[in-house]
């Protein structure tokens, strides 16, 4: 449950997606440092709240919500196996994990660009390791937020 106190005016309903990128991701580290892992915070109306970019926001709110918890909330556990019919309805949640690779997709884009304008440096990373649907993702973790 999301406690009511001021810090954490910017944690709402949602998921917290950890996915890790299959197969070759060599030379995208310098678009995700934390390669081959993406974090992705969606709330439940399908806002990206945070993607991969904000690794920290993400972790600390994680952190806020897990630290010293040793068991599941019962109540919450109840709430999303009714809310899923025992797990074998999955849409809502299946929806939420393709926003949160759209917006991956999308900000691993417009980081590269970036990265390609920003110095001579630059290069494109192959488009054979670019992220771009859910079958480049192994689901590592999620974490309801309720």
């Amino acid at each position: 449950m999301v406690p009511s106190d001021i810090k954490y005016k910017q944690i709402a309903p949602g998921v917290i997606y950890c996915l890790k990128q299959t197969g070759d991701t060599s030379g995208n580290e310098t678009v995700n440092p934390l390669q081959p892992y993406f974090l992705v915070y969606v709330w439940d109306d399908g806002t990206v709240r945070y993607n991969f970019a904000q690794p920290k926001q993400i972790l600390e709110i994680y952190r806020l919500l897990c630290v010293g918890k040793t068991v599941p909330y019962e109540e919450i556990c109840n709430l999303f196996d009714k809310e899923t019919a025992d797990g074998s309805d999955m849409s809502r949640y299946d929806d939420l994990l393709k926003k949160a690779v759209a917006s991956i997709a999308q900000t691993f884009r417009k980081r590269m660009v970036s990265g390609l304008l920003s110095s001579r440096s630059g290069l494109l990373t192959d488009a054979g390791k670019e992220v771009c649907e859910t079958t480049d993702f192994e689901l590592i973790t999620w974490l309801v937020v309720k």
